[in-house]
C-alpha cells in the first residue's frame, strides 16, 4: 500500500487529505512502533448483508452501509445518528486513513452459508496516479474479483490473527482496527510504547463522561486492554460509579422509582417534568405536533468534585450525553440529567417517546453534540429537520434549556442579584435609552454585531446548499457585511473557503446584495434589518462536503471585524 499512499500524498488535487496522508506516512516512518486502535463489540449483529450496493436500499446490510457507501445512514427510529457521517470517525483516527474489519454475523444472516470471520479493509484516500495508471481514491483489502470488484474474505482465522483482528468466540459483532492510530485534535503527538498507559486512561475518562448512563444501566460493558506485540499488559473495566458516583446512583434510583419530593437527605433524588414540544412530521412517517414530557433528575453532590458538577447532562435513547447545560447556584453543588425520548423508559417506550427520540435525533448536527441551537458560529445544522418536520422547530429546541433552568430555579431558588446591581423596578422605566419597541431603534447604544439565523443546509450533488438570514440591529450608518463560508471537519477543524458562486437573495431583504456582500442601510422605525440569502460551497473544497458540516460567519466591512 505504501506506493499508493506516497502517490496520494503527492496529489495536487487531494488538498487537505493529500497533505494528511503525506504527513501520516512520514510520522509512521519516524515512530518507534505501529500503534493500532482495536474496537470490538460482542452480542451485536455484525456486518451482515450483500457485498455490493445493488438493488433495493431496504435490503442493504450493515456491511454495505459501513464499507461501501458514503453519506448513507439508513438508521431505524431512535437510532444513534441520521447523517451517515459517524462511520467517518474510524478513518479519521488512522494516520493513513485505513481501517480493517473482522465480523461474525448470526447464522440466520449468513452469506452463502458463511457467518464466521468476515474480513475486509477500506482505505479512504484521494484520486492519484501511479506508474502511469489512474486510481480512484478508495482502496479495498479483500479478494479480487476481476478488474473492478473486491470481496470479503470469509473464515480465514489465521489471517485475522496476523492482522490483529481475531475474535475470541462466535458471538456476533465486529472488530475494527485503525492502522496507525492518532488523535486528529493533536496530530503532532506521536504515540509510542511509553504512551499507551496514558492513552488508555484518557480513553477510559472519555467513555465514562460520555456514556455513563449506558454503563450505569448495564446496557453495555466496556473493557480497555493495552497490548504490546500481542501480550496484554493492562486491562481495565470501565465503571462510572467510581468517578460519577452521584449520577449513577441517581439514575438507578430513578429507574427503581426511589425518588423523593425534596433534597433534604444528602442522597435524595428528585424528578421534575420538562415539556418538549415535538413538531409535526412530514410524510411518510407523518404525525401531528405533540408535547413530550422529559424527566429532569436532580441530586446533591458529595465532597468529591468531578467534571459534571453543576451541569445538566442531556441524553435520549442511545444513552450517550449529547450536551450539558451549565448552571451554578450559590452555596449549592448538584448533579442533574435530563432523560428525553425513549431514555425515559428504555425497556417499554411509548410511541410518543420514540417519536420524540426521532425529533431530537434529527435536530443533532453530525457531531451529535447539540440539541439547543446557538447563533452565528454556534448555530447547529438543521438540515435534517428541514426535510422531515414542519416549522417552527427552533423555538421548541430552545425551550428545552429554558424549561430545565426554570425547574432548577424552583428547586434551588432564584440566584441573588450581582453586588451593586441597580433594581429592575428602576431599569424597566429606562428602556427607552436602549431602543425599546416603537422608538425606531435609535437608542443611545451602538447596534449589536450582525448575526446569522435560520440556517438550513443540505448536501446536493456533492456540495453544500445553504440558506441563511443575516440579521442586524438597525442603526443610522447602516451595515456593509460579507458572509463567509466555513467548512468544519470531523476533527472540528474549521477552514474558510470561497463560495461556489454568487450569493442569491431568496427572501425578504432590507437592502441590496451584489452576490458577495450585503448592504443594509438604516430603515425607518425598525429595530432589525435583515436579508435572506442562499449560497453553495465550491465543487472542490479542502474538506469534502460528505465529511464536513458548515457554518456561516459575517465580516463587517466598514469595521473590518468578523462577527
Amino acid at each position: 500500500m505504501l506506493p499508493h499512499l506516497q502517490a496520494m500524498g503527492s496529489s495536487s488535487g487531494g488538498a487537505v487529505t493529500a497533505g494528511q496522508l503525506a504527513a501520516g506516512v512520514e510520522d509512521l516512518r519516524l515512530a518507534d512502533a505501529l500503534v493500532l486502535l482495536r474496537v470490538s463489540d460482542h452480542g451485536a449483529r455484525g456486518l451482515h448483508g450483500p457485498e455490493f450496493a445493488v438493488g433495493d436500499e431496504d435490503l442493504f446490510g450493515n456491511f454495505v452501509k459501513l464499507c461501501r457507501l458514503d453519506l448513507f445512514s439508513g438508521k431505524d427510529k431512535a437510532a444513534g445518528g441520521s447523517f451517515g457521517l459517524g462511520k467517518a470517525v474510524y478513518w479519521r483516527f488512522s494516520r493513513v486513513q485505513t481501517v480493517l474489519f473482522n465480523s461474525t454475523v448470526r447464522p440466520e444472516d449468513a452469506s452463502d452459508g458463511q457467518f464466521r470471520s468476515r474480513l475486509f479493509g477500506v482505505q479512504q484516500g484521494v484520486v492519484h496516479h501511479l506508474d502511469g495508471t489512474s486510481y480512484q481514491g478508495r482502496g479495498y483489502f479483500g479478494v479480487a474479483e476481476g478488474d473492478e470488484n473486491v470481496r470479503s474474505v470469509w473464515g480465514d482465522h489465521d489471517l485475522a490473527r496476523r492482522l490483529h483482528v481475531s475474535r475470541p468466540d462466535d458471538r456476533p459483532g465486529t472488530t475494527a482496527l485503525a492502522v496507525g492510530f492518532y488523535d486528529p485534535d493533536n496530530p503532532r503527538t506521536v504515540y509510542g510504547r511509553n504512551a499507551l498507559s496514558g492513552l488508555a486512561k484518557e480513553l477510559r475518562q472519555g467513555i465514562e463522561e460520555s456514556f455513563w448512563p449506558l454503563l450505569a444501566r448495564r446496557r453495555m460493558t466496556v473493557r480497555i486492554d493495552v497490548e504490546e506485540n500481542g501480550i496484554r499488559t493492562e486491562s481495565t473495566v470501565v465503571d462510572p460509579s467510581d468517578t460519577f458516583t452521584e449520577l449513577t446512583r441517581a439514575l438507578r434510583r430513578y429507574d427503581a422509582g426511589e425518588v423523593a419530593e425534596t433534597l433534604d437527605d444528602p442522597e435524595a433524588v428528585i424528578v421534575r417534568d420538562v415539556q418538549v414540544e415535538v413538531s409535526a412530521r412530514r410524510a411518510p412517517d407523518d404525525h401531528p405536533r405533540f408535547i413530550h414530557t422529559a424527566k429532569l433528575v436532580v441530586t446533591m453532590s458529595d465532597e468529591q468534585p468531578d467534571t459534571l458538577e453543576n451541569r445538566v447532562c442531556l441524553f435520549r435513547r442511545p444513552e450517550m450525553i449529547v450536551e450539558t447545560i451549565d448552571k451554578t447556584f450559590e452555596g449549592r453543588t448538584y448533579h442533574a440529567f435530563l432523560l428525553a425520548g425513549s431514555a425515559v423508559a428504555p425497556d417499554a417506550p411509548t410511541e410518543e417517546m420514540v417519536r420524540a427520540d426521532d425529533f431530537l435525533r434529527f435536530s443533532e448536527p453530525p457531531a451529535h453534540d447539540r440539541w439547543i441551537p446557538g447563533t452565528g458560529r454556534k448555530q447547529a445544522s438543521q438540515a435534517n429537520l428541514t426535510a422531515r418536520y414542519v416549522a417552527p422547530w427552533l423555538p421548541n429546541l430552545k425551550a428545552i434549556e429554558r424549561g430545565v433552568l426554570e425547574q432548577l430555579t424552583q428547586v434551588f431558588g432564584t440566584p441573588p442579584p450581582p453586588p451593586d446591581s441597580p433594581p429592575q423596578a428602576v431599569l424597566k422605566h429606562l428602556r427607552f435609552l436602549t431602543g425599546a419597541p416603537g422608538s425606531g431603534g435609535r437608542g443611545a447604544t451602538v447596534g449589536r454585531k450582525p448575526e446569522v439565523v435560520d440556517v438550513s443546509a443540505e448536501v446536493v450533488e456533492g456540495v453544500w446548499d445553504i440558506r441563511f438570514t443575516v440579521r442586524a440591529q438597525n442603526r443610522a450608518q447602516g451595515w456593509a457585511i460579507q458572509p463567509e463560508l466555513v467548512l468544519i471537519g470531523m476533527d472540528t477543524s474549521a477552514v474558510v473557503v470561497p463560495w461556489g458562486g454568487p450569493l442569491d437573495v431568496v427572501g425578504p431583504v432590507d437592502g441590496t446584495c451584489d452576490g458577495r456582500s450585503v448592504v443594509l442601510p438604516e430603515k425607518d422605525r425598525a429595530r432589525i434589518v435583515k436579508a435572506a440569502l442562499r449560497g453553495r460551497s465550491p465543487a472542490v473544497a479542502p474538506i469534502p462536503a460528505e465529511i464536513s458540516r458548515v457554518d456561516v460567519r459575517l465580516r463587517v466591512l466598514d469595521e473590518g471585524q468578523p462577527s
